[in-house]
């Protein structure tokens, strides 16, 4: 284990106490471990990037809040879902900062937990909509004052695709003739992606607060197949449930890695789409309009052509906010992003008509 890694361990945990560390490969942002204690699974640390969390009290102010509501929400559906506990250092602070400037926290492991990086049962993708609706749910009670908002305009594409026009003007490192027909693409979609912004920006949309960031492998699994955690809260903060619901489907029901170099192998999988949907609308149908329903086809679409976009600028711009591991790295992930856009395009209509199965089944259960 890495010296550094050790003594960031002291900081939190007594003296004399036997641990490992084994970096986990998954996240685009934050450095992540888990820490073995006696060669058990106990703690999860983290390295916070403080490039893209600039406001760490605001960030740890947030967690704590989110994971204290949550704790109180799963306290009255027991067996549902388990919530992380976030560990103080010895000194009772809650993160360290190292000699070299950066911050770290812990967590407490959640026993037999595995993530899911393909989703290859459709029992995995309905447990992952029940365990994200339960979160929408559980947070509800939050209001946006509450929340610090670490990261504006997150999921604004008009903000997006600003900064991906500003990329383009400037040019940095000269990429811009890898990726003319990337450009393109996006440049030509952009129209037909604004319905959601504009149906926010009239109040059509209500604002909730969501977990803007539901990849799939930001759920934790038993080894029974059951979602039993919803992970990585640091950006947590008002937005729609469109952008949770589509993120969610654009990781899940991809049926290649976010980075797969041939895109004649990403396809997309409907029934995926489907069965997460019941259990998305299943656990948070209460909360959810009929307008937000419909548009849960659009907001896939959605949120994978904003990826897309946000990994073509950082290639652009020199990958300068993602973790990359060869200098085209980002390239390989736009191209999937929109080569999957492509697909669900095709099947918009199957995805409107499974929303209306899985409405119908719900309401013939509730009558």
């Amino acid at each position: 284990m890495k010296t550094d890694v050790i003594n960031i361990l002291n900081s939190f945990l007594e003296p004399g106490v036997e641990t490992d560390a084994l970096q986990l490969s998954t996240g685009h942002i934050n450095k992540t471990y888990k820490i073995l204690v006696d060669g058990t699974p106990a703690y999860i640390l983290q390295q916070i990037n403080h490039k893209v969390f600039s406001d760490i009290d605001g960030l740890m102010q947030n967690t704590r809040l989110v994971l204290s509501t949550l704790a109180a929400y799963v306290a009255q559906k027991p067996g549902q879902l388990q919530v992380q506990d976030l560990i103080q250092t010895l000194d009772g602070k809650w993160v360290h900062r190292d000699n070299e400037g950066g911050y770290w926290r812990m967590f407490s492991y959640i026993n037999g937990a595995k993530t899911i990086e393909s989703v290859r049962r459709y029992s995995h993708a309905y447990e992952g909509g029940k365990a994200y609706g339960m979160f929408l749910e559980g947070v509800s009670g939050l209001t946006p004052d509450q929340l610090t908002t670490v990261i504006p305009d997150f999921h604004s594409l008009e903000l997006r695709y600003k900064a991906f026009e500003h990329a383009l003007e400037l040019n940095p490192v000269n990429r811009k003739p890898e990726a003319a027909a990337e450009i393109a693409f996006a440049r030509g979609k952009i129209d037909s992606m604004m319905l959601i912004p504009e149906m926010i920006l009239s109040g059509e949309l209500p604002l909730r607060i969501v977990h803007n960031d539901t990849k799939f492998n930001n759920l934790i699994f038993s080894s029974d197949g059951r979602a039993i955690a919803v992970t990585d809260l640091d950006t947590v903060m008002p937005g729609t449930s469109l952008f949770d619901f589509g993120d969610a489907i654009r990781t899940a029901a991809n049926k290649s890695r976010e980075d797969e170099p041939d895109v004649r192998k990403i396809l997309f999988d409907i029934s995926v789409f489907e069965s997460f949907a019941a259990g998305y609308i299943e656990s948070a149908g209460e909360l959810l309009t009929g307008k937000e329903i419909a548009l849960f086809p659009v907001a896939a679409q959605y949120m994978t052509y904003i990826m897309g976009i946000r990994f073509l600028t950082d290639f652009l711009n020199g990958d300068q906010y993602y973790h990359t591991r060869y200098p085209g790295h980002n390239l390989t992930r736009c191209r999937a992003q929109f080569a999957l856009l492509g697909r669900m395009d095709e099947q918009i209509k199957v995805m409107d008509k499974a929303i209306s199965r899985v409405t119908a089944r719900l309401n013939a259960v509730k009558s």
